[in-house]
Formats: C-alpha cells, structure tokens, sequence
C-alpha cells in the first residue's frame, strides 16, 4: 500500500462501510431509517480512520488473533475517544454519550463498543483488506488518480458544507437559549413556571414594554425552533444523545419538534 490513492480509496471505502454497518444498527430499532454520521455523504471518517491505522500497525499480528482483537480494541477506541474529545473541543458539542453504559470512560467510549471494535479489527485484517485491494486491483491505471482525486475534492466539500452547517446550527441553538432565557425571566417576574403559558397571561400581569417586547420574544423563539434546515434536522435525528454545553434547553425543544415533524410525515 505504498500508493497513497489506494490508501485513500481504502479509507473511503472503510468510511462507506462503516456508515452503512451504523446506520443499519441505529435504524433497525428505532423502525425509521437513520443518516447516521457527522458528514452529509454517505461516509464515517472515523471508521476510515479506524481501520486505516488497524490494518497499516497490527496487520503484523495476524497470527495472533487474540493480541489482534485485543490491540484492535484498543486502538479503535482510542480512535473513538481522541475524535469525540476533539468535536466537542471544537463545537462545544457532546454527539454520542455512553454514560449509561455500565463500562465506560467519560461518555466518549464503552466496553460494548470496544469489543465490537476488536471483532470488526480482526475481520479488517483478515476479510475486508484482502478483499477491498482485490477490487481497487480492478480500477485501471489511468482512471486512479481522476477517480481518487474527484472523490477527495468531494469529500473536502462535503467537509467544508457541513462544518458550516454546525456552525450556523450552534450558532441558532445559542440564540434560542438566550431568548427562552429572556422570556423565563419574565416568566419569574409575573410569576409563571411555563413558557406556553406566560404568552396567554401576560396582558394582565405585565406592562405595555414588557408585552412588547415578549411578544417579540415568542416571534423570535417561534422563527428559530422552526427555522432549521435538512443538515441540521438530521444531525439532530442521528445523534439522540446529542448535548451542547450552555444550550441543551434549546437543542430538546428543536429535537421535540424535529420528532413530531417527523410523525407527521410518516402518518401524511
């Protein structure tokens, strides 16, 4: 694997796998198909990633298939660990959390999926790269570096749309916490508990600027809880555990909504 467009293809076909193999466990039981990953495409890059590195350090082991399952397990979740802590660094968002898992180390990992991992490292050694090599072996010369070029300037723009998309996602979640911050502060001073019911009862608790401006407020958190596109919708469709650090109130009214919006679409 001295070629680096065969490494490449490799990966994204890894990633492929991976997406599917996800998407598949999470739709089964929820009885609904899934777009499982943080790309739009179909690809995990940390699958990629995963078994990237497994097959390139602990090929060496393949006669050893116990220290293969063992060190696969370590290195997959180490893997797993390091892009969980990295995302969360990065957009102040936790995307799957493990922390009702019996075994687990700070959310980003469990023992259920470790050992998973170990069992799909050895299947990468001895199943997929023989058999994924033998099928790039079938691509001709002259089309590798137009096909692995195309699909990594794919890939960079699927990258590239979809780190903006978080980014306008975060940004409107933290908006949204800010307003229903503001209106529960109003909702302490005419001494309501709920939001649905401060709109209904301020024109005779309140006065005139503070009706004003709550009424400004309900627009503002009407347009932002509906106001979220197909990306964003199915990021938060993907990861059910999905926490942000100052705006989880926001992001579990979007995924209410998101949730009934999609069993209207499933009864219409």
């Amino acid at each position: 694997m001295n070629d680096i467009r065969i490494l490449f293809l490799l990966f994204l076909l890894y990633s492929f796998l991976g997406w599917a193999a996800e998407s598949i466990y999470c739709s089964v039981p929820a009885g609904k198909p899934i777009n499982r990953g943080f790309l739009t495409g179909p690809f995990c890059p940390i699958y990629g990633a995963g078994a990237i590195l497994t097959v390139l350090i602990l090929s060496p082991l393949k006669d050893r298939i116990f220290l293969l399952f063992l060190f696969g397990a370590l290195l997959a979740s180490l893997v797993e660990y390091g892009t969980g802590f990295l995302l969360e660094a990065l957009f102040h968002t936790k995307y799957w959390d493990y922390s009702d898992q019996r075994f687990q180390l700070q959310g980003r990992v469990c023992l259920k999926n470790s050992l998973m991992f170990g069992i799909m490292s050895v299947a990468a050694v001895y199943y997929f790269q023989p058999l994924l090599l033998g099928f790039l072996g079938l691509i001709p010369a002259k089309v590798l570096p137009f096909l692995s070029g195309g699909l990594a300037l794919y890939l960079l723009a699927d990258t590239v749309l979809s780190v903006m998309e978080i980014t306008t996602l975060n940004g409107k979640l933290a908006e949204l916490q800010q307003v229903l911050d503001e209106i529960k502060e109003k909702a302490h001073t005419a001494s309501v508990e709920k939001l649905e019911v401060l709109q209904d009862s301020i024109a005779a608790r309140l006065d005139e600027n503070t009706k004003a401006r709550l009424s400004a407020l309900y627009e503002r958190k009407e347009k932002l809880e509906s106001d979220f596109h197909l990306f964003q919708r199915r990021i938060i469709r993907a990861f059910p555990t999905m926490r942000t650090v100052k705006s989880n109130e926001s992001l579990q009214r979007i995924r209410d909504r998101v949730q009934n919006y999609s069993r209207f679409i499933r009864r219409g």
